[in-house]
């Protein structure tokens, strides 16, 4: 007798149940389960990247979790965002990122990029999420930022760049 099976992910996909679409992404068991919950995940992108902006805060912890679990594909569309999206989904694009930890130089350039941003808030998150990255790629951007006009984008650059060398 069975007393747990594997996630059923066709049920969970078309329950839009991203939260358990999340921790099957990481079900040690069955790799053809944790594929299956990533490939769901990915067609959920978009409603995922939506959901960044909610008022619900556990809503957004696991849309960010469920990014987190989709990798580059989530990566790709929020370097998009923090290149050309309005400025509030540029934030959430930097804040995810920051999230994710994404290291990839697409990502690390997009969120240097955002630290000459004209939005003092954008510069911060940029500055935090490049500080949770840890690329040395973003030294010379973030000491930049150090000379900000705005006191929080200086302290933030200021926390990276130690984060940075540690």
């Amino acid at each position: 007798m069975v007393l747990f099976r594997p996630p059923n992910v066709a049920r969970l996909s078309a329950l839009g149940k991203v939260e358990e679409l999340t921790k099957a992404a990481h079900y040690k068991k069955d790799p053809a389960v944790r594929a299956a919950a990533c490939a769901a995940l990915t067609e959920m992108l978009d409603f995922l990247i939506e959901s960044l902006a909610d008022k619900n805060l556990r809503k957004v912890l696991v849309c960010r979790n469920g990014l987190k679990a989709i990798g580059q594909p989530a990566v790709d569309k929020l370097v998009f965002i923090l290149d050309k999206g309005h400025l509030h989904r540029r934030q959430d694009a930097a804040f995810a990122l920051g999230f994710i930890g994404a290291a990839d130089p697409a990502a690390v350039d997009a969120l240097c990029r955002a630290l000459q941003h004209a939005d003092p808030l954008l510069r911060m998150i940029a500055a935090q999420a490049l500080g949770k990255i840890g690329d040395a790629h973003a030294r010379p951007s973030l000491r930049r930022a150090t000379a900000d006009e705005n006191e929080q984008v200086v302290k933030a650059a200021t926390k990276a760049l130690k984060q940075l060398t540690a």
